[in-house]
C-alpha cells in the first residue's frame, strides 16, 4: 500500500479526479432523472411495450 501512496503522493493534483468523475456522474444522473420524469404519458406506455411488441421470435417455427 506504500508504493501506491507514493505513487499518488508524486502526482499533482489527484485530489480533483474524483471530485471531477464524481461531477460528471451527478450531473448525468440528474439530466436523466429530469428526462426520465418529463416523459409524455403516451410515450411511456410506447417504450414500456417494446419487448412485448412481438408476440414470438422469428427464428421460431410453428409446426
Amino acid at each position: 500500500m506504500k508504493i501506491v501512496t507514493s505513487l499518488f503522493d508524486s502526482i499533482d493534483g489527484v485530489f480533483w479526479y474524483p471530485m471531477i468523475a464524481l461531477f460528471i456522474f451527478l450531473v448525468i444522473f440528474i439530466v436523466m432523472m429530469i428526462h426520465t420524469f418529463s416523459l409524455p404519458k403516451n410515450q411511456e406506455k410506447e417504450l414500456s411495450r417494446i419487448p412485448l411488441e412481438e408476440d414470438r421470435p422469428d427464428h421460431i417455427q410453428e409446426m
